[in-house]
């Protein structure tokens, strides 16, 4: 009669196969030693593999930290938005208004008339020089022209008027016929 024999030594188990012969064992397995060393090498692959595995896996919640949290666009917070500027109305500044002083209430002139306001009076100031004043469209466009008066309020030279026509081009508004008609 032949029988199957399961001898477990601590964490290898070998079998043998007895019968036939009394007392002789026929190993179907490595040897008890060669297979502890086997066991051992695979163990520590499989705890290598592990940590390798623990590592791999905490160096991707690190992925987030080189980006600004700025950068992140989720939807909920609106962007702020820089206007463009478009090019300020061209022409010269009259007789007796400062260039610095014209340039802002060019710049407060190009607003009203691109404004959706009905009759719109857009203010300006130039803080360097003190002068100040309004800039607004009058009457209605025509042929795509406009006519507009601009106050002028400086220290030096006291209030004044300006008169003049805005009409539009590719690159904006072009002032024509502009004048001083006096004090305000």
């Amino acid at each position: 009669m032949v029988s199957l024999v399961v001898m477990w030594e601590p964490l290898v188990p070998s079998f043998a196969v007895t019968g036939l012969v009394k007392s002789r064992q026929v190993p179907h397995h490595r040897s008890a030693p060669a297979a502890r060393e086997a066991l051992a090498q695979r163990r520590g692959r499989g705890i290598l593999g592990a940590a390798l595995l623990c590592l791999a896996l905490a160096a991707t919640g690190c992925s987030t930290l080189g980006t600004p949290d700025d950068q992140l666009i989720t939807g909920s917070v609106r962007p702020h938005v820089t206007p463009v500027s478009a090019p300020l109305p061209q022409g010269a500044a009259p007789k007796g208004i400062a260039e610095p002083d014209w340039v802002e209430a060019k710049a407060a002139l190009d607003q009203a008339l691109t404004s959706r306001d009905k009759d719109p009076s857009i203010p300006w100031e130039n803080k360097t020089s003190g002068a100040s004043g309004t800039a607004t469209p009058i009457g209605p466009e025509r042929a795509g022209c406009r006519d507009f008066m601009i106050s002028v309020v400086d220290a030096k030279m006291g209030d004044r008027w300006v008169q003049g026509e805005a009409c539009r081009a590719r690159s904006g508004f072009v002032l024509n016929q502009v004048r001083i008609l006096g004090r305000a």
